[in-house]
């Protein structure tokens, strides 16, 4: 009979695949206002008040030797994944197009914990590819008004890229970064000739 979720999941390992399937919940930041009304406040000083939190909440872990739960062993000296991809998140918001970052950022959340999974069980990369693919294409379709040639040419892309930028094992940058930040980066000057050219 086989075992649980629970059972066969160490609570560590299933609270940071549960955070990585909800982190796109931090997309909500494109529809905060500009300006919160009479607090004169933007919301980029939101997004640095948020990143700054983040960033001092890891450093203090780190200097305090503080143990922090769903954290890997090796997170304990180091930068950790949360705030790598905090990092990764918020440059997405400040400098990448919006139609980018969306479809990036969950293909991270969502295919990244796949990858590891695939790998276990001999079906990478090709399962990861697929489903990087359908995320990457549907999110597409629902925030970019882009063509079929124009989709296929930004996916085509974007998988290679995101899973060759997973593969690695760099401990010094953690994947949740490059997942996000190494597609925005090959897309962002592509996007504007392939929407002309197709």
């Amino acid at each position: 009979m086989k075992a649980g979720l629970a059972e066969e999941v160490p609570t560590p390992h299933l609270f940071r695949r549960l955070f990585h399937l909800a982190s796109p919940v931090f997309l909500a930041y494109y529809w905060i206002p500009e300006d919160l009304g009479a607090t004169g406040i933007r919301k980029e000083a939101l997004l640095l008040l948020a990143v700054g939190t983040v960033l001092v909440v890891d450093v203090a872990r780190i200097a305090l030797r503080i143990p922090v739960f769903g954290l890997r062993k090796y997170e304990a000296g180091r930068v950790s994944a949360y705030a790598w991809g905090t990092i990764g998140l918020a440059l997405g918001f400040a400098f990448f197009p919006m139609v980018l970052v969306i479809p990036a950022f969950c293909g991270m959340a969502w295919i990244d914990p796949l990858c590891a999974w695939s790998r276990r069980t001999g079906r990478f990369p090709w399962l990861p590819a697929i489903a990087y693919a359908a995320v990457f294409a549907s999110l597409l379709v629902i925030v970019g008004k882009l063509n079929p040639l124009e989709l296929g040419a930004l996916t085509a892309i974007a998988t290679p890229v995101a899973l060759l930028a997973e593969y690695p094992d760099i401990r010094v940058v953690d994947d949740d970064f490059l997942m996000t930040i190494v597609p925005l980066i090959a897309l962002t000057p592509l996007l504007g000739p392939i929407t002309a050219l197709l």
